[in-house]
C-alpha cells in the first residue's frame, strides 16, 4: 500500500453516487473478517452470501465507509452502485488506464505466484512495484488488487487465473498487461476448461494485446510454445526453456537439500551465467528464467539483478523445507495440486540423497472424466521414484493398489497422520501435497511437530 485514497475519486471510478462526505481510505476489502482499520468495505453477493449481511461488523472492525448495491442508514459514508462487483471492475480499469509504468501479467497451469513473486524480488531496491495480492487471480481477485494501483508505483506485477472458458480475456481486458508471460500448461481445471488443447487455447488469450507493442514470454518447452507464438500479435516473443535456442536458456540444474537450494546455470545471448535461487524445486530455475526475461524485456541489466535470484522470499506450503527429528525432512507443498505440479515434486523428490523418500498425497481436484486415469497416472510415475507411497481419499484406491505393497490409502487425516509419524526414520524425507481444498497443509502442520 503506497497511500491513501480519496473516497469522492473511489466513487467517480467505480461509478458509485456517494452518500456522506469524501474522505481518505487505507485501502479495499471484501471480507469483513480480515478488513483492517481504515479500509472501505465492499459488500459483494454471492451465491451462497451478501456481504451487506456483514456490513455492521465491518464498521465495528473500523472500515471507513461501505459500497453496497442499495441504499441504507449508515454510520459512515456509503457508496451506492447497481452492482458491487462491476464497481469493482470499473474502479480497476480506470486505476490501470491511468497507470503510466508496465504492466506484467503472469498465467499459466503451475508457477503464476512463485514467477510473480520472482519477478518481485528481481527488481532494483529503488523500483517499486505493484502486485497481486496473495494468489487473488480471478473475476474478483485481479479488480481487488487492481483497486490500490496508481502512479506512487514503477510496475505491476498480475497473475491471471482461469477455470472457465473466456476467463483470461476478460482479465486481461481489465489489466491490459504490456509484458505476458505464460509459465506452462497442465492438466488442471478439467471440469472446467474440458481438456489440455482448450487449457492452452485459454491461456494463450493473454497473448491478445490491445497495443501493438506488446511482448509475450512463453516456455519454449511446451508443446504450445508455436500455437502461442503463432497465435499472438505481440510485437516481440522471447523464450525460455531447458530446450537449446532458448533466449533465456536454463541447464545443469542442481537441488541441494543441505542449504535448501537450487542451482543452474543460465544462458543469455551466448553468456553463462551461475544461479542459484532458494527453495528445493526442481522447476524453480525455470520459473526463475521467465522472471528474467520479464526484467530483460523492462530493460534492466541482467548482470545488475540475476543476484537477487538468492534474495527470492517463495510463498509458504510451494516445497517448503522443515527439519524433523531423527535427522529427516518434511517438505510441505501442501499449497494445491494438479497432476503435473505432483509429478515436479516427485522428481524433487527424487532428486533428494535421504535413503527413505515418503510421498503424502491428497486428492487432485477438479479433473472431470479423466479423475481416475490422472491418479493412477500419477501412482505409476511415482513408482519408481519414491519408496511409499501414502494417499488420503478414496479416489486413489487404484492407484494405491497399482503401486505395490508400499501404498497405503487412508480415509481420515488422523489415521494417516500417526502412521507417517511412526515411519519417520533417520535419513527419511515425507514430502505433503495435495488441492487446496483437501486441507493437506493440516497434515504438514502436525508432522512438523515430530
Amino acid at each position: 500500500m503506497q497511500g491513501k485514497f480519496e473516497l469522492l475519486d473511489i466513487a467517480k471510478k467505480g461509478k458509485a453516487k456517494l452518500h456522506g462526505n469524501s474522505l481518505q481510505v487505507n485501502g479495499f476489502s471484501i471480507d469483513s473478517r480480515t478488513l483492517q482499520h481504515g479500509e472501505i468495505y465492499i459488500a459483494l453477493k454471492g451465491k451462497n452470501f451478501d456481504g451487506k449481511d456483514f456490513v455492521d461488523e465491518a464498521i465495528t472492525k473500523g472500515a471507513q465507509a461501505v459500497v453496497a448495491d442499495n441504499y441504507f442508514d449508515s454510520k459512515v459514508p456509503l457508496l451506492v452502485v447497481k452492482d458491487t462487483e462491476d464497481f469493482l471492475k470499473d474502479l480497476a480499469l480506470a486505476n490501470r488506464l491511468e497507470f503510466k509504468g508496465p504492466v506484467i501479467g503472469v498465467t499459466g497451469s503451475n508457477g503464476k505466484t512463485s514467477s510473480k513473486e520472482i519477478i518481485a524480488s528481481l527488481l532494483p531496491s529503488g523500483m517499486t512495484y505493484h502486485k497481486t495480492i496473495g494468489n487473488k487471480n480471478n473475476q474478483i481477485g485481479l479488480p481487488l488488487s487492481l483497486a490500490d494501483l496508481d502512479n506512487t508505483y514503477d510496475c505491476s506485477i498480475l497473475e491471471l487465473g482461469t477455470s472457465s472458458p473466456g476467463e483470461i480475456s476478460l482479465l486481461a481486458s481489465i489489466a491490459k498487461p504490456d509484458i505476458a508471460l505464460i509459465t506452462n500448461v497442465s492438466k488442471s481445471h478439467l471440469s472446467g476448461l474440458g481438456s489440455i488443447d482448450l487449457i492452452a487455447e485459454e491461456k494463450g488469450c493473454i497473448g491478445t494485446f490491445e497495443s501493438n507493442e506488446g511482448v509475450l514470454i512463453l516456455n519454449k518447452d511446451s508443446r504450445y510454445f508455436n500455437y502461442w507464438k503463432d497465435t499472438t500479435n505481440a510485437k516481440k516473443v522471447i523464450s525460455f526453456g531447458t530446450k537449446k535456442g532458448s533466449d533465456f536458456q536454463v541447464t545443469s540444474i542442481a537441488v541441494d537439500f543441505s542449504r535448501n537450494c537450487t542451482s543452474f546455470v543460465l544462458i543469455n545471448q551466448d553468456k553463462e551465467t551461475e544461479c542459484s535461487i532458494p527453495g528445493v524445486g526442481l522447476h524453480n530455475p525455470l520459473n526463475a528464467a521467465g522472471a528474467l526475461a520479464v526484467c530483460f524485456t523492462m530493460g534492466l541489466d541482467m548482470n545488475k539483478f540475476v543476484g537477487n535470484l538468492k534474495k527470492v522470499d517463495l510463498p509458504q506450503r510451494r516445497l517448503s523445507l522443515h527439519n524433523l527429528s531423527k535427522g529427516s525432512v518434511l517438505i510441505d507443498d501442501s499449497y494445491n495440486a494438479n497432476p503435473e505440479s505432483v509429478k515436479n515434486s516427485i522428481d524433487t523428490l527424487s532428486a533428494s540423497n535421504y535413503q527413505n523418500k515418503v510421498i503424502v498425497l491428497g486428492e487432485m481436484l477438479e479433473l472431470g472424466k479423466d479423475a481416475d486415469k490422472l491418479h493412477k497416472e500419477v501412482s505409476e510415475y511415482a513408482k519408481t521414484r519414491v519408496d511409499s507411497f501414502i494417499c488420503l481419499g478414496e479416489i486413489w484406491e487404484e492407484g494405491v493398489h497399482h503401486f505395490g505393497e508400499d501404498g497405503i490409502l487412508f480415509l481420515s487425516k488422523e489415521e494417516l497422520i500417526d502412521h507417517v509419524s511412526s515411519i519417520i526414520e533417520t535419513d527419511t524425507v515425507i514430502l505433503v501435497k495435495g488441492s487446496r481444498s483437501t486441507r493437506m497443509d493440516i497434515v504438514s502442520d502436525k508432522l512438523k511437530d515430530f
